[in-house]
């Protein structure tokens, strides 16, 4: 006997009973959730805002430059509203807003990025014991990865789906007291939808991207070790 006790037989769970344990896990720990879920809101929401209303601003340049000639009284109009609001109106311009907006929403996503790897590594250091007990019980380091890792999907799929449609709630409203019914009219929904689609796919893999370490390192926890910390 060298006194080292192995584990022969581990217990392999269904994923839905991870799922659901993932869930619970959140509701417990409701406070710790939102945190993670408000960083995706504002990263995501910011992201949507600012391609929807290029999306908006876009489809007004069109149209002054297209408009027939019946309604070149509107366009100009338009045109003067444009540039009364900032919005760039020369190919020049919209490259420089459109280079200042991808640096912004890149910025924005680091930091969602950061607060999620924080929020979830405070989260493994909060749960040391009860990783220890699961592991203890027999549950595989796959299983401690796959539960984290759910959890984040869910948190980051619900934050995603809040700030898409809060930023897009966000850039209508803002462009319709510019333009006024110009801005719906306008309004490309193909781009808009595709927009959101795409942020959605980012917010989500954000979240759990940023949830991959905290994960691996709840994973390689020993659990004589884990259990040893005071709660």
């Amino acid at each position: 006997m060298t006194g080292v006790t192995t584990t022969r037989r581990q217990i392999h769970l269904p994923f839905r009973k991870a799922a659901e344990i993932a869930y619970q896990s959140i509701r417990l720990r409701l406070g710790r959730s939102l945190l993670v879920t408000s960083g995706i809101v504002l990263a995501i929401a910011f992201l949507v805002s600012i391609q929807t209303s290029d999306a908006i601003a876009r489809g007004m340049r069109q149209w002054v430059r297209t408009a027939p000639a019946a309604q070149s009284a509107a366009a100009r109009q338009l045109e003067a509203k444009l540039r009364a609001a900032g919005m760039p109106t020369t190919d020049a311009e919209v490259a420089d807003a459109r280079l200042q907006r991808r640096w912004l929403s890149g910025l924005a996503l680091l930091v969602a990025f950061v607060g999620i790897l924080n929020a979830m590594l405070m989260s493994v250091t909060e749960r040391y014991r009860e990783i220890g007990t699961m592991k203890c019980l027999g549950a595989l380091d796959s299983f401690i990865v796959k539960l984290f890792l759910l959890e984040s999907l869910f948190q980051g799929a619900a934050g995603t789906v809040a700030g898409v449609v809060l930023g897009i709630l966000l850039s209508v409203l803002a462009a319709s007291v510019k333009f006024g019914s110009d801005a719906f009219r306008q309004l490309r929904a193909t781009e808009v939808l595709a927009s959101a689609l795409v942020s959605f796919t980012v917010g989500v893999a954000l979240a759990v991207i940023g949830s991959v370490y905290p994960a691996w390192r709840a994973a390689r926890m020993q659990p004589v070790e884990a259990m040893r910390v005071e709660p």
